[in-house]
């Protein structure tokens, strides 16, 4: 399912405290190995991409695939727009149909980045959807540079003036890069927002701080490594396999989004969203239409 209230699929998901991985996909490959994972666990997923895969394979083609893909699954499947690379990204994947999209101003004053993501909570809310900002940065492959960690009086100010639905938190997790969380921290920062937050850098978090973390507010952490490193793999692999009755490519390609599947599977079971599809598909299927107010923990 093409899933188009945003906020009930967070509702969901924060109310029964797990975390859904968000995988950032660039290829048919990847967006079909990780719908088909969610239907085998009976779990929901978003799918996300960044202005990285669009440079790769376009905004138009890329969006489309993942798409159509989901409005056949039986899998909730939110689309997310990760890192937008400018501002200008987010207009257009809001015209596209994504239901969630974030605002990248962490590298930015915090005056700054509170003026910004108001001015793009208002333009996706009116268009249906969510918006997640940043505070902090969380650094590693393709970012550069050391994370810059998030501070609790920051988060809470952006909760209050930014009017974003999600935030992502810098507490220890790196883009490409074993981690450990500052749980202290992160606790600190979850009594101060009550709202959802996101991990970025997530392949690399211990899975014990996994299981803390969505008992801190934490819904949603982005998976991308694993994918570019199990896609990779998989090819050295598939190139390997004796032929069979396939196209040759077509029979590389089938091993690299097997193994792809299998790694996203573990993500979902690990981060407890295994056996939520169904339910959370009725209760979306039911409503009429989206909650208007933000997801907060009472």
């Amino acid at each position: 399912m093409f899933v188009t209230k945003p906020r009930l699929f967070l509702e969901y998901i924060f109310q029964n405290r797990f975390i859904v991985p968000s995988f950032n996909v660039s290829n048919l490959e990847m967006a079909r190995a990780v719908i088909e994972a969610a239907e085998l666990e009976n779990a929901p997923v978003m799918v996300q991409t960044d202005f990285i895969n669009f440079n790769y394979a376009g905004m138009d083609e890329l969006s489309a695939i993942i798409r159509s893909l989901a409005e056949k699954s039986a899998a909730p499947v939110l689309m997310h727009q990760d890192h937008p690379g400018k501002d200008d990204n987010i207009f257009r994947t809001l015209r596209r149909g994504y239901y969630s999209v974030m605002y990248d101003g962490g590298h930015l004053p915090l005056t700054e980045n509170i003026a910004g993501t108001a001015r793009f909570a208002e333009a996706a809310h009116a268009a249906g959807a969510i918006l997640e900002t940043e505070i902090g940065q969380f650094g590693g492959e393709y970012q550069g540079g050391h994370a810059i960690t998030a501070a609790a009086h920051d988060t809470a100010e952006m909760v209050q003036k930014g009017g974003a639905d999600t935030l992502a938190v810098s507490v220890g997790s790196m883009h490409g890069q074993k981690s450990r969380l500052d749980l202290d921290l992160l606790s600190q920062i979850a009594e101060s927002t009550r709202i959802p937050l996101v991990m970025h850098g997530g392949s690399g978090i211990h899975p014990d701080d996994i299981k803390v973390a969505a008992s801190l507010n934490v819904y949603k952490v982005n998976i991308g490594a694993a994918l570019i490193r199990g896609f990779v793999e998989g090819l050295e692999e598939g190139a390997a396999l004796p032929p069979d009755h396939e196209p040759r490519h077509q029979q590389i390609l089938r091993h690299v989004t097997a193994k792809l599947r299998d790694i996203a599977r573990h993500r979902l079971s690990l981060f407890g969203a295994s056996g939520h599809g169904r339910k959370l598909l009725e209760q979306l299927v039911v409503a009429k239409d989206d909650m208007t107010e933000r997801v907060q923990r009472t």
